[in-house]
């Protein structure tokens, strides 16, 4: 039963996306900045227990990216609602993880069994995409735009489109080209 742990707080990350985003429509940053932060925490030590652990399941290794990818979806959308973030920032985003979910099915599709690679500089940007939502629900929060909050809030921003374009390259270049052979000169 202790082996559900990491599992569970998958789960509960899951689930947080809700009350992230309805204190982030009702104004109440601080309440979705707090559970934003508990939710990268459990994220970090859900994963350190698996490993550690070997309490892995193959239940846990689909939910995981799930989990990431429905609670930073959900705090993007949330945050281009209450106009906290630049439309054209967010639909460079959402193009991005659209081209990478549709990547991702052609290539599982086409190359059976095989799971593309990890992209590091994908990782990179969804760290930087992180710290711009803490950023910017930071900043809101403490009803503060203080040079420094604004200075941090460019530089998140430049942060995350950078490695959206070295990550949306690398996909191109790694399994983008491996799909475009496949499909057009097998």
């Amino acid at each position: 039963m202790v082996q559900m742990i990491p599992n569970a707080l998958t789960s509960l990350r899951l689930l947080l996306a809700i009350p992230i985003c309805i204190f982030i429509y009702q104004g109440n940053e601080l309440f979705a900045l707090l559970l934003f932060i508990f939710a990268g925490i459990s994220d970090g030590f859900d994963g350190y227990l698996a490993r550690r652990f070997s309490w892995e399941t193959e239940f846990g290794k689909l939910l995981d990216p799930l989990a990431d990818k429905c609670l930073i979806l959900s705090t993007l959308l949330a945050l281009a609602y209450v106009q906290l973030l630049p439309i054209w920032l967010v639909g460079i985003l959402l193009v991005r993880d659209a081209l990478a979910v549709i990547g991702s099915m052609l290539y599982l599709m086409l190359f059976e069994g095989r799971n593309p690679e990890s992209n590091r500089w994908g990782k990179h940007f969804t760290g930087w995409t992180i710290a711009l939502f803490i950023i910017t629900l930071l900043q809101e929060s403490l009803n503060s735009y203080f040079m420094l909050f604004s200075l941090l809030y460019q530089i998140a921003i430049v942060g995350v489109l950078i490695f959206t374009a070295l990550s949306a390259f690398y996909y191109f270049k790694e399994q983008g080209k491996e799909i475009y052979e496949y499909l057009f000169r097998g």
